[in-house]
């Protein structure tokens, strides 16, 4: 079999012996549960398998235990019994070409190779090992053998027939996430990570005097420079941000571990190219944004550039515990993945009504003691039709952002139900379609930057991700759809169709950005800048930062306090100052140019009305003034309840409206239409212009 990514027009197809495929596809960590069957039976042709090489659960935290056997017993012994098992379940009688699989290769070492590689593990500053090091060597190396045994193994026995992809998983959850036994544990402190450091540093600063100057240190050679202490990672000097000058040591140390990671993820999919020979896709799961910068996942744009990575992956966010009412975010820029035409494929756990803990699904890996995985999080709707709302919601959400997706039934039967199935028979039948026919435009007069350096700056401790999700949700209550890039690509992203720009903490802006920041500036659009940063070169709105630190502005119920220097602005006497802090100072400033106006804020999250308000004025188009979820592209618009009551949908131009699962016509004005809802409940629709 060969296999690869194409685009057609806006979306990105799996194209197998010259014949194009949907990217869409189903999974389950609980074979003996999943409904291969009837997802078969809905049209679905792409199947993700669970495939071990370890013996150890996939979250340290918790301490789950391992949900299959692994098959490295040993150097050069291989006992494929449980993926083999895994495989037929799935193919079920199938015809290699009636389904394809993509193994999840779960590449962690087991046990037995932590036993015999003990300098070769990742460690924290006490000396305690938590798994493999990415900067080991040798695991690399013993990890290609083991791949190669893996593939050589597929070929054998005969599923390479079937095999369409590899899915390299590894790190916490599978997510390339650093491993932690808890959430007080700084690494990596190992020798071959501080061999690592020091050559990178190498490269970083070209002497050691200048490392010396940079970091406030006294060492002699380079073979004295040190990773940050967990004194220096847990404390900041300005709250929860660092300051540049002073704490350089810690920044350049969270760099590294992201880069790190990075790195760890794409030399892992060149040696998977390689061993297939570049015939089949390989992907993994990166690039969440602006998380705990222990996590390592702040060098997104290494993966984004590399060849060897076809596909990205991520679930939606779990902001909110993705209640009914709320938006399902994106936890990475996937509008960058998909400039640097990578298809980036969602993982919907979407919990329905039949989900249930892993303590009644899966006994057998149940954490021992903890009742990690009882939590709310893990639990769907009470009915039948609120599990179909949340499922609709998801499913418009990656239609109208053209991305890929696979559902997954995380510990079996969460779809077990044929209401559930017949949405899944539908679904598949529309995402087909399509697909095929090309995707559909954007339709997101919104456009955020996330200034993704900006979490190497703050203590691992910091509530940022949780503001930065925070914005997603309340991006989400606007009724205007938003797509998500990174602010290293700013340079790269057309403003032609975007009404407003929204930059979220980028630290620095190039010459080379400036520039292309002059042509957001016309046409009357909206430039805002948030967060607790120094924008003045390209907000043009002078800004002076006081001594000491405070909380930025909140609301009740939103994330916890963060703790940042003291900025306020210098407005021109024609700017319109619309907060202040408790010294007077302008916390939040308006100016409106001929041809553009700018909003600049050293809050987080601005308001819901504020944010209508901002949209309006640069002429968005706004969908939705209710507070509701709103998903739109050129063909389909979906909203999501969150209240009960009257819904009135706006469009931009004369259409009809028709249900995109039923058919229904709804009856409208030709620019709006309005409809009777219950919060949590998702309509989506067709778009006929007329």
């Amino acid at each position: 079999m060969k296999s690869r990514i194409i685009r057609k027009n806006h979306i990105h197809l799996l194209e197998i012996n010259r014949e194009l495929h949907p990217l869409y596809g189903y999974m389950s960590y609980q074979p003996e549960k999943a409904c291969y069957e009837a997802f078969r039976e809905a049209g679905v042709k792409l199947f993700f398998a669970p495939v071990y090489a370890g013996d150890r659960g996939i979250n340290q935290q918790s301490g789950v235990r391992p949900f299959l056997p692994g098959f490295w017993k040993g150097y050069d012994r291989y006992d494929f019994t449980a993926a083999d098992q895994v495989l037929r379940r799935i193919a079920g009688g199938a015809e290699p070409g009636e389904i394809y699989i993509i193994p999840r290769l779960m590449v962690e070492p087991p046990s037995w190779w932590e036993a015999e590689n003990p300098g070769e593990l990742c460690r924290d500053a006490q000396g305690t090992p938590v798994h493999h090091s990415y900067c080991s060597e040798k695991w690399f190396t013993d990890t290609e053998i083991m791949m190669a045994a893996f593939r050589d193994w597929l070929k054998e026995s005969g599923w390479s027939r079937y095999i369409a992809g590899w899915h390299l998983a590894c790190g916490n959850t599978e997510e390339f996430l650093r491993p932690q036994l808890h959430p007080m544990q700084y690494t990596d402190y190992s020798p071959c990570a501080l061999a690592a450091f020091q050559s990178r540093l190498r490269t970083q600063y070209e002497s050691i005097d200048c490392l010396n100057e940079a970091w406030h240190t006294e060492y002699a050679d380079w073979a004295d420079a040190r990773f940050a202490s967990p004194a220096q990672r847990i404390f900041a000097r300005q709250g929860d941000l660092r300051d540049p000058y002073y704490e350089r040591q810690a920044i350049d140390t969270y760099r590294f571990i992201s880069e790190t990671n990075a790195r760890a993820v794409v030399r892992l999919c060149e040696t998977a190219k390689r061993l297939t020979g570049g015939d089949v896709v390989i992907g993994a799961f990166f690039g969440y944004s602006l998380m705990n910068p222990d996590i390592g996942h702040a060098a997104a744009d290494i993966v984004f550039s590399s060849d060897a990575v076809d596909f990205l992956a991520s679930p939606f966010s779990y902001a909110q515990l993705r209640k009914p009412g709320v938006d399902l975010p994106f936890p990475g820029c996937v509008g960058s993945s998909m400039l640097h035409d990578k298809p980036w494929f969602i993982e919907a756990d979407v919990r329905t009504c039949l989900s249930r803990p892993i303590s009644q699904c899966m006994p057998h890996a149940d954490p021992a003691v903890n009742r990690a995985y009882d939590g709310p999080v893990w639990t769907g709707p009470d009915t039948v039709e609120g599990s179909l709302g949340q499922m609709k919601k998801a499913f418009s959400k990656v239609l109208t952002s053209n991305t890929a997706v696979w559902w997954f039934d995380m510990f079996g039967g969460w779809y077990d139900h044929p209401d559930f199935m017949e949405f899944h028979r539908k679904a598949a039948e529309i995402y087909r379609e399509h697909a095929l026919s090309g995707g559909s435009g954007c339709a997101a007069p919104i456009a955020l930057f996330v200034g993704e350096d900006f979490s190497l700056q703050t203590r691992p401790e910091s509530p940022l991700n949780a503001w930065f999700h925070e914005l997603l949700i309340r991006l989400g209550f606007t009724g205007a759809p938003f797509a998500q890039y990174s602010f290293a690509d700013f340079e790269q992203v057309d403003p032609d169709g975007y009404r407003m720009a929204v930059f979220f903490v980028p630290t620095h802006w190039t010459d080379d950005q400036l520039s292309a920041l002059q042509k957001w500036k016309k046409d009357g659009r909206m430039l805002v800048f948030l967060g607790p940063v120094i924008a003045e070169a390209a907000s043009g709105i002078g800004q002076i930062c006081l001594d000491g630190t405070e909380a930025l502005p909140r609301e009740p119920g939103q994330p916890a306090p963060f703790a940042a220097p003291v900025i306020r602005y210098e407005p021109d006497f024609s700017d319109l100052i619309l907060s202040t802090g408790a010294d007077g100072h302008p916390t939040s400033v308006l100016r409106c140019m001929q041809d553009y106006t700018v909003y600049s804020s050293t809050a987080l999250v601005p308001g819901l009305s504020l944010l209508h308000k901002l949209i309006s004025a640069a002429a968005g188009q706004v969908y939705c003034f209710d507070g509701d979820v709103v998903h739109a592209s050129e063909t389909h618009i979906a909203i999501h309840a969150a209240s009960d009551g009257i819904k009135r949908i706006n469009l931009p131009f004369k259409a009809r409206l028709a249900d995109a699962f039923t058919g229904e016509v709804f009856p409208g004005n030709e620019t709006f239409i309005d409809v009777s809802m219950k919060t949590g409940e998702t309509l989506m629709m067709n778009i006929e212009r007329i």
